[in-house]
């Protein structure tokens, strides 16, 4: 659970690489010091409708539909 939590870190600098990780799990690496209350992650809005060009790419029922 730890390493799951230590992969899942909002700041993506406080991450492990995948060699980092798999060291862990196989017991051949020491557990991270995690802190005991997490940040909170932040999200940025998307920019306003001006700056999105009309060529966006949309999603329809029919391509929903052909992905299943």
């Amino acid at each position: 659970m730890m390493v799951g939590l230590w992969c899942s870190h909002p700041d993506r600098s406080l991450r492990p690489s995948i060699r980092q990780a798999i060291q862990v799990l196989k017991f051949e690496g020491a557990l991270p010091n995690l802190p005991t209350k997490m940040p909170v992650p932040i999200y940025y809005s998307a920019p306003d409708g001006s700056e999105i060009s009309s060529s966006s790419a949309t999603m329809t029922n029919t391509s929903i539909d052909m992905a299943r």
